[in-house]
């Protein structure tokens, strides 16, 4: 009785060794379909759920779902409209209507102080400006840097505008003299007054108001019975005729 071990060791020497290569071949071809079938089974498996569930998420998405719903307590602020975005042509019109129906500032006018002859009578000495006169009473050349009105001795002299009297003294050429600063820098001056004066330093007085009586002009005594009267501005001796508008009057 022949060994089975033997047998079995021939075959494998034999043509069986290509019989057990192929059916190894064939078992791992056969393991390999599996693995493979089973893969793209759960790969299929796997696309399924994807599909139905992208399905179901269609099915159950609603456009207002997406869209945050505004709450009932906040207050959104609302879209301006292109009218108040880009003015209107009438608006801008009434707007520079607006302003240019504003009332102008008007620039403030230096105001002119009004003045008046401190008493009636002819102006027969006028203002020389500057130029030499001869004066007989003192018998020598000088400026005559006022005028000489006549007038009777105890005749009232009165301001010949608004102001404050500035000075009130006796000169021994000029005699008594009352001076008022005015509101325009000017000061008028009243020689030849007796001195019995009504008005003292300080004191405000009006146009025409009463500021003593006419005596004697020392420096023009030869002359007949007048009143020297005289203006400065800006310390300057000017012509009062020129400074009350009656030059050439």
């Amino acid at each position: 009785m022949s060994n089975p071990k033997n047998k079995f060791t021939k075959f494998l020497t034999g043509n069986g060794f290509y019989v057990a290569l192929a059916i190894c071949l064939v078992g791992a071809g056969t393991a390999a379909w599996v693995a493979v079938s089973r893969t793209m089974d759960g790969v299929e498996k796997g696309n399924e759920n994807l599909i139905h569930d992208n399905t179901s998420i269609q099915q159950n998405f609603t456009p207002e779902e997406d869209v945050a719903k505004p709450q009932s307590n906040v207050t959104y602020p609302s879209k301006p409209s292109s009218s108040s975005r880009t003015p209107s042509s009438s608006a801008g019109t009434s707007s520079k209507q607006s302003v240019q129906s504003k009332p102008q500032m008007q620039q403030p006018t230096q105001q002119t102080s009004v003045y008046t002859l401190p008493v009636s009578g002819e102006v027969f000495n006028p203002f020389s400006n500057g130029q030499m006169v001869k004066n007989e009473s003192l018998n020598e050349w000088r400026t005559h840097n006022g005028i000489d009105i006549k007038a009777q001795a105890g005749a009232e002299i009165v301001s010949a505008g608004d102001g404050t009297v500035a000075n009130v003294y006796e000169d021994p050429v000029w005699g008594y003299t009352v001076e008022i600063e005015h509101g325009d820098r000017t000061i008028s001056i009243y020689n030849g007054l007796s001195s019995d004066i009504k008005v003292k330093k300080g004191d405000t007085v009006k146009i025409q108001q009463t500021i003593g009586t006419l005596d004697v002009v020392p420096a023009e005594s030869t002359y007949d019975s007048h009143l020297h009267f005289a203006m400065k501005q800006n310390g300057k001796w000017i012509d009062p005729l020129e400074a009350m508008g009656k030059l050439g009057d």
